[in-house]
């Protein structure tokens, strides 16, 4: 019996390739079940099921690096290595969503892995780090990223991130060139994955002034500066090419996160104790208290810690604070505080939490200190399973929006929405009524009203409707083309040529606005 303890603690030991099949065998079991999910028609019908024919055909690679991520005429998000991993499971299994959730689980592995190198290479404690990568690998405050399609672009970010800067932890400490090519290539990665990456070199700065200041000489550091501005450009010649110069309003951004920055608390809240989930958070229904109380208590925690090195957890703070303001940022109405936006932010939490004296310290040889790390991964692993099933198909997701954020009209309307493709108008009525309370202007709403009365065949009332959308959105394509069928059905053929006609000047990939003019030209000979 003790032959056998002893062959399984070393089984256990983590060495060499150990930790890393630990956390494959822990996580697909967590997430495997996400491999039967749907769609939830938030972003990825957008970004799958409304593109499939450019993403099931190689050839069309170009016009994934020469258009924003939507294939939008609003165009401002350029990620195109988002969309060519959409590309590689469209080769797999077209629209079936079991490839898209498939890679989405090995995405989180991987950054799970890449997770335990870094914070291994910060602390230089093997076993606390991969306690760590352990509580992110199973967070249920991450679950969005992984049993949520669109929710990759943060998984793909981090491990892009993380590679680029454990190549940089590499070129630091043997000077090799193929290290710093390595960071290059994947802080480029990074750029073309999202924006937010562009703060990398930042964060590289910040670990000259607090952490390592000696490791490089100058002309390194210099070579280092150079290459990040180098790939920088790059990116941003590619992204003006692709969606024009576009301008942001700095004004507007900056007090986009005074306004959102009490979700700061909610986010530390959620990290802690990952209660209160939602798959859609607005501030209105998110509680704040939680997550004060969490953070004076860490901080409280922090500040009497003997042994912390003070500039390790201000690296920390920098690099939470640095990935997670992004996202505060108001571009449109949807909520800027989304769980998977905590996916690159939470590592930076985790290296200040590593500075508390009572964490740190942690001696994971003692049992008690084994059983009690057991319960949290345990914990948080059922609140994950749970959690994840919010994500198994659009109308559980939608529900679950609305009933979690029940202040937001985006998730009343959405969930009218899924109601409309169900087939269940009365209650897409009654959904679309609740937006509607809750915002007169809410957009779509009042498309989607006229749509409902379109099909009973009430066109009076479904004009009525298309003209109020129009009021408030006059350039809506979809608002414009339904107001066209209306009169088109009314015996008003030339005014709905004329508006559809407008759509497609408002969106020129409207196809249906081109297959209802070709229809009603060859009515005409």
């Amino acid at each position: 019996m003790a032959s056998f303890k002893k062959q399984l603690n070393n089984w256990f030991a983590l060495r060499s390739w150990r930790p890393y099949f630990l956390i494959f065998v822990i996580g697909f079991l967590l997430y495997g079940q996400t491999l039967f999910f749907d769609f939830t028609y938030f972003d990825d019908n957008e970004l799958i099921l409304n593109k499939i024919a450019v993403l099931k055909d190689f050839k069309n690679v170009g016009e994934i690096f020469s258009n924003d991520v939507f294939f939008s005429i609003n165009k401002f998000y350029y990620r195109p290595l988002l969309n060519l991993s959409f590309m590689f499971d469209a080769q797999l299994g077209g629209e079936l969503p079991f490839f898209y959730h498939l890679s989405n689980i090995f995405f989180h592995l991987l950054a799970a892995m890449l997770v335990f190198c870094l914070l291994k290479k910060i602390s230089q404690k093997t076993k606390l780090s991969f306690f760590f990568s352990l509580v992110f690998l199973v967070h249920p405050v991450l679950t969005q990223a992984v049993a949520w399609v669109a929710g990759r672009n943060d998984s793909l970010l981090t491990i892009f991130v993380l590679a680029a800067f454990i190549f940089f932890l590499n070129f630091s400490a043997d000077h090799k060139l193929r290290q710093y090519l390595a960071y290059l290539f994947c802080f480029l990665l990074a750029l073309f994955t999202k924006e937010t990456a562009i703060f990398l070199p930042i964060l590289l700065i910040f670990y000259f002034l607090f952490i390592d200041k000696k490791s490089l000489d100058r002309s390194e550091k210099c070579l280092l500066i150079l290459g990040s501005a180098v790939g920088a450009v790059i990116w941003f010649l590619a992204r003006s090419l692709a969606l024009g110069q576009g301008s942001i309003n700095y004004l507007t951004a900056i007090l986009g996160v005074l306004k959102n920055l009490p979700a700061l608390f909610f986010n530390v809240g959620k990290i802690i104790l990952p209660i209160n989930l939602s798959v859609l958070p607005i501030l209105e229904d998110s509680s704040l208290v939680c997550g004060i109380i969490v953070s004076l208590l860490l901080f409280i925690a922090w500040f009497f810690s003997k042994k912390k090195r003070l500039n390790y957890s201000l690296f920390g703070l920098i690099w939470f604070l640095l990935f997670l303001f992004p996202s505060f940022i108001r571009l449109n109405d949807l909520p800027d505080f989304l769980e998977h936006r905590l996916y690159l932010p939470i590592i930076g939490f985790f290296i200040i939490l590593m500075e508390i004296d009572w964490i740190k310290n942690l001696d994971f040889t003692k049992k008690k200190i084994k059983i009690m790390a057991v319960i949290i991964l345990l914990i948080f692993s059922v609140l994950t399973l749970r959690h994840s099933k919010n994500f198994y198909n659009r109308l559980t997701f939608w529900h679950s929006a609305a009933e979690s954020s029940v202040h937001s009209p985006l998730a009343q309307r959405n969930l009218g929405a899924m109601y409309y493709l169900d087939g269940r108008l009365d209650l897409a009525i009654e959904y679309y009524n609740k937006a509607l309370a809750l915002n007169p202007e809410e957009a779509m709403v009042h498309n989607n009203l006229g749509l409902i009365y379109l099909e009973q065949k009430l066109y009076k009332q479904a004009e009525e409707e298309f003209k109020k959308e129009l009021s408030f959105y006059p350039n809506y394509d979809k608002a414009l083309f339904n107001l066209g069928s209306v009169y088109y059905q009314t015996g008003r053929q030339k005014e709905g040529r004329e508006l559809w006609q407008r759509a497609l000047e408002v969106n020129p990939y409207y196809y249906e606005a081109y297959a209802a003019l070709l229809n009603s030209q060859n009515r005409l000979r």
